[in-house]
């Protein structure tokens, strides 16, 4: 069963950012703390992958696949965020911050946990 779809807040690409090497089983609210350092976070997801589990009861369960996208409130914001974060520890692992290059369907047959940054 799918994941029902969020839709991302407009702004323009250059408020977006991709967060590389995340550990898997981090949570957002944990990326969105760390990444809110560098600016007002708006919006993100750690982008997802179903995998097959018998034991689940939907049968699939989502994995992380170790990175995510975080949207700022200004292209400011997000450029300040590579600069001070890119290379910075997140749960033990060193993150690394770049300018979102994604097109949309780029994580095509990957689910999204997205969560607005407000909750």
């Amino acid at each position: 069963r799918r994941q029902p779809r969020m839709y991302w807040p407009r702004c323009p690409r250059e408020c977006r950012v991709y967060v590389g090497n995340i550990r898997f089983g981090t949570r957002w609210d944990d990326v969105r703390e760390h990444m809110s350092k560098g600016g007002q976070v708006v919006f993100g997801r750690i982008i997802k992958q179903a995998r097959e589990d018998p034991n689940s009861p939907s049968g699939v369960r989502y994995v992380s696949r170790g990175f995510a996208i975080v949207q700022y409130a200004t292209p400011e914001d997000a450029t300040k965020a590579i600069e001070t974060l890119s290379g910075t520890t997140l749960n033990g692992r060193r993150i690394y911050v770049r300018p979102d290059e994604s097109r949309r369907g780029a994580t095509k047959g990957a689910t999204d946990a997205e969560t607005p940054a407000e909750e």
